[in-house]
């Protein structure tokens, strides 16, 4: 038999072809793992802030909510200098408040305790009368400014949990399951990106749990307070109600 040895001007160049598209699918099959762990990277990444994110606006209303209850004692030294219910009830009407804010807590306070919270209060003024009015804008005026630091809390924490949701927003149209999928399956020629695949039920569900939940705080999470104006802007109208209601 005769060798046909036209043929071997053929053999040096096949095995570099297939050498050429041997290298081309590991590259390609390198650069599907890298994309996919880029993915799962980026996701795990960008949960974990938010996660983060979250923990810290609830240890932000957690602080509030402290501050809150601290501020009530300002509340209960201020109703207790007022004297008498109808005093309360003069002074939140010039305040502008349909309600008298803990009001209800106070009343349950022990009168022993109650005396011990104007016992730190320093007075000031010439006469009686002028001591007291000195008391009650001193008192208010204190408040006003607790308030007020409260406010500007409340506000910070709001602000804080709108934006966490606009990035929760973006990072579950970024992460969606149904568009991730179907990147996948592309690259995979249509393959199942899970062995076996997934039901619609199952597939849902899965997408359900990637997804960020959208964070809320309730007025219990994080109870609004009232606003109070400045001293000086009733000044007169307390001076009013502390001269109707002074005991000499």
């Amino acid at each position: 038999m005769i060798f046909p040895f036209f043929l071997l001007t053929f053999l040096p160049f096949r095995p570099k072809e297939f050498a050429m598209d041997d290298q081309m699918d590991r590259a390609l099959e390198a650069l599907k793992v890298q994309i996919k762990k880029e993915i799962i990277d980026n996701y795990f990444a960008d949960r974990v802030y938010l996660e983060e994110d979250a923990a810290l606006l609830q240890e932000e209303a957690k602080a509030y909510r402290r501050e809150l209850e601290l501020s009530t004692r300002r509340w209960f030294a201020f109703y207790q200098a007022l004297g008498s219910e109808e005093a309360a009830a003069a002074a939140m009407k010039i305040l502008g408040l349909p309600d008298r804010p803990f009001y209800q807590q106070f009343q349950q306070i022990s009168p022993e305790v109650r005396e011990e919270l104007l016992r730190p209060v320093r007075r000031h003024g010439w006469t009686a009368r002028g001591r007291f009015r000195n008391l009650i804008f001193d008192l208010y005026n204190e408040l006003q400014q607790a308030v007020q630091k409260l406010q500007t809390q409340y506000q910070q924490i709001q602000t804080h949990l709108k934006l966490l949701n606009e990035d929760g927003d973006k990072f579950n149209l970024n992460y969606d399951f149904g568009l991730i999928a179907a990147q996948m399956e592309a690259m995979e020629g249509r393959q199942a990106v899970i062995p076996g695949g997934l039901m619609g039920a199952e597939r849902e569900e899965l997408s359900t749990r990637m997804r960020f939940k959208r964070q809320k705080l309730t007025a219990e999470d994080l109870p609004p307070l009232p606003a109070l104006p400045p001293l000086k802007e009733v000044k007169d109208k307390l001076a009013g109600v502390a001269d109707r209601f002074h005991r000499p």
